[in-house]
């Protein structure tokens, strides 16, 4: 396994809570990172899409990646911390990815750019990651999100190219394409280049072609549970983490999809006691919204509650 290498496991993207007034509530986020700790999780995401990270500030990145860093050096120093850092120039991206350093991240995920989409071909795409790759001081993961960057999709050649540069060490596949999973196992270094999984409800099929992890907005919630389907599966249980998974998936969609990231803090409000607003344009759920995603989640929380009674009681 290379040095810098990102490695297997479980890496939960937490959102970016705030006050009323929409200033950071780091208060809050100690709280969140007090609860995720030593549940066997392998890392946590700052400002990714789930962080609402095009609403934060150079500023308030840094702010939440030191907080973060001091929170998780005294409750889990095991958890390695993962900064979005993605702008739309190689330029701005490398700036974000020496902040997330100076803050004490270990990694940064970077976007592909997307704003000038009829000029964002194999060449622009290929210019950027290297030119960032080349100048930031961290490893860097990319997160392949065509959700988010106007239908701009990775191909499979191409990150297979990027694979091989020394400080590309992994990508977030939330294109949910099971077929490229498999075709990059095959085709890259598992030691040197790490295959995740973008999303908790196709978390297990992504395992069973060749991907070594997670980045499961459903592990704000139940990150034992999703730790656990990885266990079993490493185990060669194949028969329980599918039951397990099968289990997450209608969760997983609830909290993440139904009302998108304002379903996410509603469902955590309910849930966990907090997760707060949202910034302007985004707004919060209805009590009777937050309700619906809370009952659409409740099966994954029972999951958790059970597996977190078992580990206090050995």
């Amino acid at each position: 396994m290379s040095p810098q290498a990102l490695g297997k496991g479980i890496y939960v993207p937490i959102p970016t809570f705030f006050k009323d007034n929409e200033d950071l509530d780091l208060e809050t986020l100690e709280k969140h990172l007090t609860f995720l700790s030593n549940t066997g999780l392998a890392g946590i995401i700052f400002m990714g899409s789930t962080g609402e990270a095009i609403h934060l500030t150079d500023e308030e990145r840094i702010a939440m990646i030191e907080t973060g860093k001091k929170v998780l050096s005294k409750t889990d120093p095991s958890l390695k911390i993962i900064a979005g850092a993605g702008a739309p120039s190689a330029r701005g991206t490398i700036k974000l990815c020496k902040d997330a350093a100076k803050a004490g991240a270990d990694y940064v995920m970077v976007l592909p750019p997307s704003y000038y989409l009829n000029r964002i071909d194999k060449a622009s795409l290929t210019a950027f990651f290297h030119k960032v790759g080349d100048e930031s001081p961290l490893p860097i993961i990319i997160y392949n999100y065509p959700g988010v960057c106007q239908g701009v999709d990775i191909k499979v050649d191409l990150l297979t190219e990027l694979s091989h540069h020394p400080n590309i060490v992994g990508v977030k596949g939330t294109d949910g394409n099971i077929g490229k999973v498999g075709y990059l196992a095959e085709h890259t270094d598992a030691s040197e280049f790490t295959l995740l999984a973008g999303s908790s409800d196709f978390h297990l099929p992504a395992l069973t072609v060749g991907a070594i992890g997670c980045v499961p907005g459903l592990g704000n919630i139940a990150p034992t549970a999703i730790v656990k389907v990885q266990q079993l599966f490493e185990e060669g249980n194949l028969k329980e983490a599918s039951a397990l998974q099968k289990k997450l998936v209608k969760p997983d969609d609830a909290l993440n999809r139904w009302y998108g990231l304002s379903g996410l803090k509603g469902g955590m409000d309910e849930v966990l006691g907090y997760g707060g607003p949202l910034r302007n344009p985004l707004q919060r759920l209805t009590k009777k919204e937050s309700q619906i995603v809370a009952e659409g989640v409740q099966p994954a929380w029972e999951v958790e509650q059970q597996l977190r009674r078992e580990a206090g009681s050995q």
